[in-house]
């Protein structure tokens, strides 16, 4: 213990030298920069002039990196409420309402495939929610079936049908 306490105490006292050293070079780092930026007659409003433009630079660079993260996780987080939403049944109730052309072209892939009807003959438009059928099918039950299955369709609020048998 007391040989311990001899050599701490026999140390040079390196950490005033140390910190009077550390003092001393930012002094001097402190004096070249002064006089680089603002004593220099000749190049001081050159080297002003970029110091300002490369800070601005990277402002600018770190906002659209910024706001390039913000919209990537906007999207992340969008995704996540998306599979959220259609992760428990029942829940996706409100869909977009279709508008004329897919509601038409839904019935036909739908409808038709549902009632084992060819669509050669047979026309479809749509109308606010409204399906008209039109044109001719082999008979009666076909033309029950085909109205039955348009009528079930997401989004078709009625039908109506102008289908007719030949003869």
């Amino acid at each position: 213990m007391a040989n311990l306490k001899r050599n701490q105490s026999s140390d040079p006292p390196t950490d005033k030298i140390v910190a009077a050293l550390a003092a001393a070079l930012t002094m001097f780092a402190l004096g070249a920069l002064a006089h680089r930026f603002i004593l220099d007659r000749q190049n001081a409003r050159r080297r002003r002039h970029l110091a300002r433009e490369r800070a601005s630079s990277k402002v600018r660079r770190r906002a659209r990196g910024t706001a390039k993260r913000a919209r990537y996780f906007e999207g992340v987080a969008e995704g996540v409420a998306h599979k959220a939403a259609h992760a428990v049944p029942g829940t996706n109730r409100h869909r977009e309402v279709l508008d004329d052309v897919s509601l038409a072209q839904k019935v036909e892939s739908e409808a038709f495939r549902h009632a084992g009807v060819s669509k050669a003959h047979v026309s479809v438009n749509a109308e606010a929610g409204i399906v008209y059928l039109r044109g001719r099918l082999e008979n009666d039950d076909e033309i029950h079936r085909l109205v039955k299955a348009a009528a079930a369709v997401n989004g078709v609020d009625r039908v109506e049908s102008l289908l007719h048998t030949p003869g």
